[in-house]
């Protein structure tokens, strides 16, 4: 609360470099809570070290330079790019090195075994649903030891707490991310074919989606009986504290909407840090009133009282897998997850489905009725359920989502809706291309998922030559540079390479699941993609770069 630092996760991000009783009592003698902000700082300099001091980096010595995918890439310069950001993996991987700290010191970080990928910028561990878009490139790349790596580590987790944390810290142990670890195994299965890491990996798949089942079930009236109700799933967290990486944000609004009822405040940081488990922290999917102002908008947040779209078409997708994973290991009733399957797709066509836009929604249990709102989750279920989707609905589906292409030439917003949450427009997050371009390409809306992975493309290379991005005998810096360009987490929609903004914290860039997807779309649409459109910017070609990779 003394804001010693601009990023709440700033401290609790940094180990002890004295043991921890010893660190406590000095806290005790500058007088603990009351102490000053001089103090404190004091402090916290003597007592902690450099966040992230517990990692170290990992030479990476399977990357393959020159991955064959990339010979498909028709473009010149977007199969330079493409080859520029296969090198970056080498700058985001780390293993921990707890030897660092001293006897007796702590520090937030969960134990992990494994090399693992960071997502870049403050987000110094690994992450649970930024992993899945990472591996799509990784896998394409080559790594697949580090890939198996990554996956083992969050199995790991699964072995030790029942779930996967949003990521790999103490403070993020009352909460889960998007589940797509099985989705990993499934990814690594497709592209080694490797039956006996399935095997090894299935007790622990089965018993996370046992978590899921039994903590995140939630029952939502029949439509056609309102006396029965359907089974489904959604984003829910117990607690009654602010999350300590951003815990004077979560502090200040809840006692912006109750300065006295201590049951009115928990309620918020229990529906924020629902948020936060959803990956999308934060949407006005999570608000009451949509047209709030903008300061104001989340103090009408309640998450847990919303039945996502993509939660319940991911566990359906799960369900299929672990259904697949049982055939081919013998292993388990793989006809339970299959009928679950089932049941679920149903339950989500009688929830979710709007007829009339052929769109999914959310569902909101405190209002009795679907959302009304657009989000890209809406797609998630035509990505799911796959070609048997095709229909005049799924047609006007897709029409829509040309139109919101068509007015948004850097990607499909998270949303319609401006709120300065970073989770709406004009915010354009790769997962959410990638699971565009999937749901295209499983209902055969093939040029459609061409002109999303050329937005996509345009977006990242340009947002990366606007921030000094160059290949070497390819592409010259922009004059005026001091930087060596940036792969953002996320970019504008609205504006063609400008990163996004908004949200909790400054825009990171790295950046691991921006790297994947983009790898992920030069392989399955590199013959299409065309040379980036650069909004006011002249590309300073050297010449015409050649088929082989460039020099590094």
């Amino acid at each position: 609360m003394a804001k010693l630092f601009t990023d709440d996760k700033t401290f609790v991000d940094k180990p002890t470099i004295k043991p921890e009783q010893q660190v406590l009592k000095e806290f005790a003698q500058i007088g603990g809570r009351n102490a000053s902000a001089k103090a404190l700082r004091k402090f916290v300099a003597d007592n902690f070290g450099e966040e992230g001091s517990e990692l170290k980096e990992v030479e990476l010595e399977e990357l393959n330079t020159n991955p064959s995918f990339l010979n498909k890439v028709a473009d010149p310069l977007v199969r330079a790019f493409g080859h520029t950001v296969n090198s970056y993996w080498k700058t985001l991987i780390r293993e921990q090195d707890l030897s660092t700290l001293c006897d007796g010191c702590v520090t937030s970080m969960l134990k992990l075994k494994y090399h693992f990928v960071v997502p870049g910028g403050r987000f110094r561990e690994i992450y649970y649903w930024d992993t899945y878009f990472t591996l799509e490139g990784m896998l394409r790349s080559g790594l697949h030891d580090l890939a198996k790596s990554n996956i083992r580590d969050l199995l790991f987790l699964v072995k030790n707490y029942g779930f996967v944390p949003n990521g790999a810290r103490l403070y993020y142990l009352n909460r889960s991310q998007p589940p797509l670890l099985t989705l990993m195994v499934k990814l690594y299965y497709e592209h080694t074919g490797d039956t006996d890491f399935v095997k090894e990996a299935l007790p622990l798949l089965q018993r996370e989606y046992r978590y899921w089942m039994d903590k995140h079930s939630v029952k939502v009236p029949c439509p056609l009986n309102r006396n029965n109700s359907l089974l489904l799933n959604r984003y829910i967290v117990d607690t009654d504290q602010p999350r300590p990486e951003a815990y004077s944000d979560d502090y200040e609004l809840a006692h912006n909407v109750s300065n006295t009822d201590a049951g009115i405040q928990a309620t918020v940081y229990a529906d924020m840090a629902t948020g936060a488990e959803s990956g999308w922290d934060f949407s006005i999917r999570w608000v009451r009133d949509v047209n709030a102002p903008e300061k104001q908008i989340l103090q009408t947040i309640h998450t847990r009282q919303v039945v996502p779209v993509e939660l319940n078409a991911i566990l359906y997708q799960i369900e299929l897998a672990l259904a697949e994973f049982g055939s081919i290991t013998r292993m388990g009733s793989p006809e339970d997850y299959h009928c679950a399957a089932m049941r679920r797709r149903q339950n989500m066509e009688a929830i979710f489905l709007d007829k009339e836009s052929g769109l999914f929604f959310d569902y909101l249990l405190d209002e009795n009725r679907r959302s009304p709102t657009f989000t890209a989750a809406s797609l998630w279920p035509y990505w799911s359920f796959g070609a048997d989707m095709q229909s005049p609905k799924t047609n006007k589906a897709f029409e829509y989502l040309s139109r919101v292409l068509a007015n948004n030439k850097g990607g499909i917003p998270s949303t319609l809706n401006k709120s300065g949450q970073q989770w709406d427009w004009p915010m354009a997050w790769p997962p959410l291309q990638y699971v565009a371009m999937q749901a295209a390409l499983k209902t055969q809306q093939t040029q459609l998922s061409v002109k999303i992975a050329q937005a996509f493309v345009d977006s990242v290379f340009c947002a990366w030559y606007n921030t000094g991005g160059s290949i070497p005998d390819v592409l010259l810096q922009l004059p005026n540079m001091t930087d060596s360009g940036h792969i953002f987490e996320k970019f504008n929609s609205f504006q063609v390479g400008k990163q996004g903004g908004g949200g909790e914290y400054t825009v990171q860039a790295g950046f691991g699941w921006t790297n994947g997807v983009l790898l992920w779309a030069l392989d399955m649409f590199g013959p299409q993609l065309t040379t980036p459109k650069c909004p006011g910017v002249s590309l300073q070609m050297i010449t015409q770069p050649v088929s082989s990779a460039p020099a590094y």
